[in-house]
């Protein structure tokens, strides 16, 4: 009777996998249609990753104010593409270390400028639309260093403090985006209710600063969106208790967990690859709050 003590067990645990509702389970397989790759194991990254990777400037007029495009050079192709929206005041220069990051990780990531610095969330918005639209045409565009290698089907945004909240926006606004990451958005200006989260229905990863406590970028506007956002909606809340409005400018500025997230959230939905999912996680210390609801683990 002892010998079959440990099958029982066994086959007791595997019944119990087999009927673990999906939102449960995490992927064991890269998805089929997803954007896997062998030589990056899912897990915890906050350095820059295996990949080098290249830069280069957008076609003058292509977008509202100029862009770099930063894109893994020995990563195989088809890429995902971000697009990062700027905060108020500032200019790429403010957060130039996320392309080279994410890029080389293998996703191709876009930092735009606004037409002016003093472009308000909505029309920031638009403008972040209009470099997701002209990156676009990269993968077609004869002498683009990406020609034939974007997938068209993997779109995401992100965006700091105003355009965090052009962000929010576009997570709703803009067709079939996969994924929007936000670092102390900002949307008590805006005049467009999808600012607020009720509409998004995309996997949505929000990062803000228990410090940030003005109209900047605190008031509860990350909360509010994340409380807003439907139920099935995978989403994610890490409220960095050390941290406030300005500690974005690079991926571990605000502390390591912030681009260990950041990467993983993004692996996950914006490629598809949802091995990555148990990497999203309550960090172990430098916690005011986190909150996560849809992700398998």
């Amino acid at each position: 009777m002892a010998t079959k003590q440990p099958f029982k067990i066994l086959l007791a645990c595997a019944v119990f996998a087999a009927t673990m509702s999906p939102a449960t389970q995490a992927q064991t397989t890269c998805p089929s249609d997803a954007i896997c790759r062998d030589d990056l194991a899912p897990g915890k990254y906050s350095e820059r990753g295996p990949y080098g990777y290249d830069s280069y400037s957008m076609p003058l007029f292509s977008t509202p104010g100029g862009a770099t495009v930063y894109y893994p050079e020995d990563a195989k192709p088809p890429y995902s593409v971000m697009v990062f929206c700027p905060p108020y005041l500032t200019q790429q220069i403010g957060f130039r270390e996320w392309g080279p990051f994410f890029a080389s990780h293998g996703i191709v990531t876009v930092l735009m400028d606004t037409t002016t610095i003093y472009d308000q969330v909505d029309s920031r918005s638009d403008q972040q639309a209009e470099v997701l639209d002209a990156m676009k045409l990269e993968h077609t565009r004869r002498d683009s260093p990406l020609l034939g290698n974007l997938d068209l089907n993997r779109f995401g945004v992100i965006g700091w403090s105003m355009g965090g909240g052009a962000s929010w926006i576009n997570s709703v606004e803009y067709p079939k985006l996969r994924s929007a990451v936000t670092l102390a958005g900002h949307n008590q200006t805006s005049l467009d209710p999808d600012s607020r989260g009720r509409n998004t229905r995309i996997p949505t990863m929000i990062f803000n600063g228990a410090l940030d406590t003005t109209i900047l970028g605190g008031l509860g506007q990350s909360d509010g969106v994340y409380d807003s956002i439907p139920a099935g909606t995978p989403k994610a809340f890490y409220e960095v208790a050390s941290s406030g409005h300005f500690d974005w400018g690079y991926p571990t500025q605000a502390n390591d967990y912030v681009a260990e997230l950041a990467l993983a959230f993004q692996k996950a939905y914006l490629d598809g690859d949802l091995r990555w999912t148990p990497f999203i996680e309550r960090p172990r210390f430098d916690v005011s709050e986190y909150e996560e609801e849809d992700i398998p683990n």
